[in-house]
């Protein structure tokens, strides 16, 4: 009996032939890595039409070698990081992101569009490649474990300032080639030693993005000696090259900052408010900084562009927050110490913290600012890593695939609601005037937050007239707050003197003038301020030995020069008011005005003939002017000259 041949089983045309769960688990890796950066793209996409803010004036919009392009990056490259703005050497060496902003100026120059498009891509570049470097170091647990912390990182509302404020991109940098040397130095090979010569490059361009990326250092070693369990030796052979190359980064930036002849900054307490608390304090409130950070990692709340006096005044070590930040610095390390055996990476990701944040708390030396939004960017990561792998423990759902886990949905709901907040803190960095209007309420006792919208108010174009007596009397009294915060505020009290001045408070304008001029006597506009105040309230004397001092400065405008001779012709001092006119017009030689008032003081001296010529002058240059006509007249009929009076007479209508 013939066995009959089977026939080969048909497919149905649909039926798709099932990937390996391998493969499968690789396609959903890169999907999640591309919806990651591009949802990152989409959050922040919104701030690429924004301008530019607060220090973009300085590294980009007024920098003399960004703005020169290509020719400016040599310049970029051997200066410390304000030089091309103002000598303030800060001991400040970051010329990456400078050079950046060089290629992007002379591509599109004053654009702030593309700077903003750049940083946007950087940020959503950097939020997949965290979520790739999570994959690796996380290798146990699901993948919605990493796509969470990456989730969560991404929408974190205080790193809005790192990309909307284009000067931020050195945080971004720096993070970003951190991550590509991590990465690079877990894709090494065994005996493979050219593979050591990338991650070490990659780590040179993160320290020359921003001076704080050298406390990775020990976080790569923490990880590969707590999470990978290699030696020391092991470890340390492994990071050599970064150690080298971190070295001949220190040398260059040394030789960088002490070549330069300017003298290292002296900061003060404008700078960083700490400057003006006692040694002791300095301690404490530098701890209370610490709690401050830690607490915005997990619940960032009244986000502020400033926090500069007295926002954050001195601490002692009985206040309670230091005593609340001393207990959860306990309370972390004891967590450390419970799970650095069974759950190493909650306790790296809590070490991560503070490690990289310890440069920045004003602990243990004073840095330029108080505190900073900026700032918790990269230490925010260890926090999040350490609270939803413990969300995903707790829920016994970190080595699960399915991403309808509780723990996963209570990820989501956070960063839904970090999402909402970001949206809102994005509107904020619209321009200097939407920043300033929105931080005046989350830092109200910061005296430049006050002082900025001060002068934003002070500074706003109204066409109706009480809108804009509105608008100073707002000015007003946020630089009253100011001056109530910091009493010393010479910039706040020179404002307030202008703007009463414009309010027609005089004697208040007097007042807040005399007070800027106390604390500030070296700066000579503000006894023109003085000068024009007293002549606004016809104190004449007082005026004309204010205006005096003034008239001796080089940048002395025609304003003052008037005041001056018109506050001595008030007081008869007739002599005195010619020479000043005479002064002004060698300075002004084509005011009419002038002309006229010098005109005026010879008539009144009985000096006749002078003023006629003087008003002769002025019909010659223009013959439409009937009052020089008349007054030439007069002036010659005084002096009895005849022949003058009937040449001009005549055209007199």
């Amino acid at each position: 009996m013939t066995k009959k041949k089977s026939s080969p089983v048909k497919q149905s045309p649909n039926k798709v032939t099932p990937l390996p769960s391998a493969d499968l688990s690789r396609l959903m890796q890169r999907r999640l890595f591309w919806m990651l950066s591009i949802a990152a793209f989409i959050l922040f996409g919104s701030t690429i039409q924004y301008g530019f803010v607060l220090d973009d004036l300085a590294v980009i919009e007024n920098n003399r070698f960004v703005q020169d392009g290509f020719g400016g990056i040599p310049d970029l490259l051997s200066t410390f990081y304000w030089k091309g703005f103002w000598n303030a050497n800060a001991g400040l060496y970051r010329p990456l992101s400078m050079v950046m902003f060089a290629i992007e100026w002379a591509i599109s120059p004053n654009n702030p569009a593309i700077h903003h498009f750049v940083n946007v891509l950087l940020y959503a570049l950097t939020i997949g490649l965290l979520f790739k470097l999570l994959l690796k170091l996380l290798p146990g647990y699901s993948v919605w474990v990493s796509f969470s912390i990456a989730l969560i990182f991404m929408v974190h509302p205080s790193h809005t300032e790192v990309v909307a404020n284009i000067k931020s991109r050195d945080e971004i940098l720096c993070f970003l080639f951190f991550l590509l040397t991590f990465l690079s130095l877990l894709n090494i090979r065994d005996g493979k030693r050219t593979d050591l010569i990338k991650p070490a490059v990659l780590f040179l361009a993160c320290l020359l993005s921003k001076e704080a990326g050298i406390m990775y250092l020990p976080v790569l070693g923490l990880y590969f000696w707590m999470l990978r369990k290699e030696s020391v030796g092991s470890t340390f052979k492994k990071l050599l090259p970064l150690l080298l190359i971190s070295g001949a980064w220190l040398i260059l930036h040394q030789l960088v900052i002490h070549s330069d002849p300017t003298p290292p900054i002296q900061y003060s307490y404008h700078d960083n408010s700490l400057v003006a608390c006692e040694n002791g304090s300095r301690v404490a409130t530098g701890i209370g900084i610490l709690g401050r950070y830690l607490l915005e990692s997990i619940a960032p709340f009244k986000l502020s562009y400033d926090y500069s006096y007295n926002q954050l005044p001195c601490l002692s070590f009985t206040s309670l927050p230091v005593i609340g930040t001393l207990l959860a610095v306990i309370f972390c390390a004891l967590v450390v110490i419970k799970t650095h055996r069974s759950r190493p990476e909650i306790a790296f990701g809590i070490l991560f913290f503070f490690i990289t944040i310890a440069l920045v708390t004003n602990i243990f030396s004073l840095i330029g600012t108080t505190y900073a939004n900026r700032l918790i960017y990269t230490p925010s990561l260890g926090i999040i890593i350490s609270v939803v792998i413990g969300v995903f423990t707790l829920f016994k759902s970190q080595q699960t695939e399915k991403w309808q886990s509780t723990a996963f949905l209570i990820s989501t709901l956070a960063a839904i609601l970090f999402s909402i907040q970001t949206i809102q803190r994005n509107k904020a960095w619209e321009s200097n005037s939407t920043l300033f209007t929105a931080d005046l309420q989350n830092s109200p006792n910061s005296a430049r937050v006050q002082f900025n919208y001060g002068v934003l108010k002070m500074n706003t174009e109204q066409s109706d007239s009480s809108a804009m007596r509105q608008q100073w009397q707002l000015a007003a009294s946020s630089f009253k707050k100011a001056i109530s915060l910091d009493s010393l505020d010479a910039n706040s009290y020179t404002n307030l003197g202008v703007v009463c001045y414009r309010l027609n408070e005089l004697d208040q304008s007097v007042r807040y003038t005399q007070k800027a001029i106390t604390l500030n006597p070296d700066d000579p506009s503000l006894y023109g301020n003085l000068g024009d105040a007293y002549f606004a309230l016809k104190e004449y004397e007082k005026a004309a030995n204010t205006f005096k001092q003034v008239i001796g400065w080089k940048d002395a405008t025609i304003g003052h020069y008037k005041r001056y001779g018109i506050s001595l012709f008030s007081l008869k001092r007739y002599p005195e008011s010619v020479a000043v006119f005479k002064k002004g017009i060698q300075k002004f030689p084509n005011d009419t005005e002038m002309a006229s008032n010098l005109g005026s003081a010879y008539g009144a001296a009985a000096n006749y003939n002078e003023a006629g010529r003087v008003f002769e002058g002025i019909y010659s240059r223009d013959s439409l002017n009937v009052n020089a006509l008349r007054l030439l007249i007069l002036s010659y009929e005084q002096a009895g000259n005849r022949e003058k009076v009937a040449q001009y007479s005549g055209l007199l209508k």
